[in-house]
């Protein structure tokens, strides 16, 4: 599954193959980096503080996986 999130010009921002990644696509080339989303989430998870966020993270993962 590929979604777009964001793009500008020469930079986007995808979800692709379970990796948020990030495309920048330059006259010489391009550079693409990507962060398994999971990983991304449950750092995301352990920053905010409290137990809502929690469960909200847990939702988002198994809708991005469906």
């Amino acid at each position: 599954m590929e979604k777009e999130i964001f793009e500008a010009g020469e930079i986007a921002l995808k979800i692709d193959g379970g990796e948020i990644v990030l495309i920048y696509q330059g006259k010489g080339g391009s550079v693409r980096a990507g962060i398994a989303i999971d990983y991304f989430l449950d750092i995301l998870k352990e920053k905010i503080p409290g137990t809502i966020d929690d469960t909200v993270i847990e939702l988002l993962k198994a809708a991005i996986k469906s």
